[in-house]
């Protein structure tokens, strides 16, 4: 603020100082004047020097009061605003508060409200899962009845066809065993007739044949015989060779 006195004083001093100084020291052709007017003059220049520094001062000391009271006025307009905006804030915060506070009633009451209902449908839930699981377990418990029984009764007939194919088995075993020894008694009984009949048939050969005979069967020695007389009666001979006989006898000539 001072510093804005001090150069309005100047800005003053620059512009009013050249008028003075310019009647002061003029350079126009004026009448030649005394000492005593020039000192006279002197004077009413220094107490017009004077009297512009005193309504300098007195401009510096009414700008300073006029800015002292701008100030002033300022400063309580700015007091004054911001005890306005402090008690709008103050009133602001208050509603706020309020609003807040109302608002956290209502959310209070809803979330109270809200679990209740969910309190509510909590426990009906849970008695319907008991009331599920209770005819889950009494539904399970009536299979699983069901099916001892039905086991019971499989178990059961399982062993009747196990014991009837047992015994059936048994049976066919018997049956199987029978047939066999049926087969040995009559292959021994139809095989008895013929085993006489070949023992009769190998006495009988042994006896007119005698093969064991160290010259030879009975047979080979009549081949024999034949073979001899065959050179001698040609009828033979053609016989013996006619049945492939007497291959490796000569024929005789006609």
């Amino acid at each position: 603020m001072k510093n804005r006195l001090v150069f309005f004083a100047l800005t003053t001093l620059l512009l009013t100082g050249p008028a003075y100084v310019g009647t002061a020291f003029g350079v126009e052709s004026a009448p030649r004047i005394s000492d005593r007017e020039i000192i006279e003059r002197l004077t009413r220049l220094e107490e017009g020097q004077r009297s512009i520094q005193k309504q300098m001062q007195m401009t510096r000391e009414q700008t300073g009061e006029r800015f002292t009271a701008m100030e002033k006025r300022v400063d309580e307009r700015f007091t004054a605003t911001e005890k306005r905006v402090d008690e709008r804030f103050t009133a602001m915060e208050k509603r706020v508060d309020q609003r807040f506070v109302a608002m956290e009633e209502r959310m209070d009451q809803r979330f109270t409200a809200m679990e209740k209902r969910m309190d509510q449908r909590f426990v009906a839930m849970e008695e319907r899962m008991d009331q599920r699981f209770a005819a889950m377990e009494k539904h399970m418990d009536l299979m699983g009845d069901q099916t001892g029984q039905q086991i019971s009764s499989l178990e059961k007939r399982v062993d009747d066809r196990l014991d009837a194919q047992w015994n059936l088995t048994l049976i066919l075993i018997a049956a199987i065993f029978g047939l066999i020894g049926f087969v040995v008694w009559d292959r021994k009984t139809a095989f008895k007739p013929l085993e006489k009949r070949f023992t009769r048939i190998a006495d009988t050969i042994e006896r007119d044949l005698e093969p064991e005979s160290p010259e030879g069967s009975r047979f080979a020695r009549l081949m024999n015989v034949l073979r001899e007389l065959a050179p001698d009666d040609p009828r033979l001979a053609n016989a013996l060779r006619r049945h492939s006989l007497l291959e490796d006898l000569p024929r005789k000539p006609a």
